[in-house]
């Protein structure tokens, strides 16, 4: 980080904090309360089938008689996440559902990779089966050679964290974070809004002072592959950039997409415009590559990592940020969040950077 201070003893709060809190805002705009997982007995499992969600399309059958409406989010590992109206998200152990019945297509994969879609309903004999939409034969589920069920289905899920942070580099500086996230996924589409700020001072003086965002459209042309087109802006005045500008383009293949899991690459390129307080501006055409993960792991963690990195000038100049997370959920709506975000300026690698800035965030979680 470049040691360029400015005093700022009695000046207000700079106009970025209200611009990036306008930023997420507007990401957090008409949301759909995110759903969790959370354990439950028969009893309480039998006590959902009630008016209030009778509206629901899906339905499950309990191998005890017992007929329960709402929302099939998804079944993994021996356990199916039912949403109704009346009660926080079900869980279900499989062992204990004679059938279930989608009204919509989901997806169905198979413990050997195979991956179906359509919709599943009961024949004559009272067996599970699949209707493929493609059409064709009806296929028969069992669940010992069912590895997930998933039904992706448009809904927002939006999370904001309040913290304090930590930049290494130059020196060492603490600070104060916020952060916001909100995605849209569906089966043919998603789309996601990021925003970040960091602000600090030291003795009266302006030491940290940047805030980032992306908007982001995925389109699912095949079952697996997308087309990526992003917009990302970037500040950060200790590093001399006023603003940074990127429109991109990319194609991506998903390896693994599921609720609790997620794994795909990006490949593209991107038009890229940087306006310096000092330095001279500058605008050029760089190669896109990014990756997304992140897993569960158990019921209350989740690891996600992503990376974004441009190549530009041969491969003289690598730019790009590599941001991971670790969640923890505490309830159903709050967690605790803590984030390592790379950002790397310029160099022939991005590992060995010119003084990147690598920032430690901690904070609290909301999710809405």
């Amino acid at each position: 980080m470049q040691a360029i201070l400015k005093a700022n003893r009695s000046s207000p709060i700079p106009q970025t904090i209200f611009w990036i809190a306008a930023f997420i805002a507007i990401g957090l705009l008409d949301p759909v309360q995110a759903q969790s997982t959370t354990n439950s007995s028969d009893e309480k499992s039998t006590q959902a089938a009630s008016p209030s969600a009778a509206d629901h399309s899906d339905q499950v059958i309990l191998k005890n008689g017992s007929v329960i409406k709402g929302t099939i989010v998804y079944v993994e590992k021996d356990s199916l996440l039912l949403e109704t109206d009346s009660f926080d998200p079900i869980k279900i152990s499989v062992w204990h559902i004679q059938s279930i019945k989608t009204d919509n297509a989901v997806d169905v994969v198979l413990d050997n990779g195979e991956r179906w879609r359509g919709k599943i309903s009961t024949n004559d004999k009272g067996e599970m089966v699949l209707e493929p939409n493609e059409g064709g034969k009806d296929r028969q589920l069992n669940f010992g050679f069912i590895d997930g069920i998933y039904h992706m289905r448009p809904a927002w899920d939006n999370v904001m964290t309040i913290g304090g942070s930590q930049t290494t580099g130059s020196s060492d500086v603490l600070g104060f974070s916020i952060s916001g996230t909100s995605t849209r996924d569906s089966e043919k589409d998603r789309l996601t809004l990021l925003s970040q700020l960091t602000y600090a001072e030291a003795s009266g003086q302006l030491v940290e002072d940047n805030w980032s965002g992306t908007v982001k459209y995925d389109y699912f042309f095949r079952p697996r592959m997308y087309l990526a087109l992003a917009e990302e802006i970037k500040h950060d005045k200790m590093q001399d950039l006023k603003l940074r500008t990127v429109t991109s383009g990319s194609l991506g293949y998903n390896f693994v997409r599921k609720p609790e899991t997620l794994f795909e690459v990006e490949v593209g390129i991107g038009a890229m415009t940087e306006q310096f307080y000092k330095s001279p501006d500058d605008s050029f055409v760089a190669l896109r590559g990014g990756v997304n993960a992140n897993t569960a792991i158990g019921d209350k963690i989740t690891v996600s990592d992503v990376l974004v990195m441009y190549v530009s000038d041969g491969t003289d100049r690598i730019q790009g940020v590599n941001t991971f997370k670790f969640d923890l959920e505490l309830t159903h709506r709050w967690g605790l969040e803590i984030a390592n975000i790379i950002n790397h300026y310029s160099g022939p690698s991005f590992i060995s950077t010119d003084d990147p800035d690598i920032k430690w965030t901690i904070g609290v979680s909301s999710k809405f």
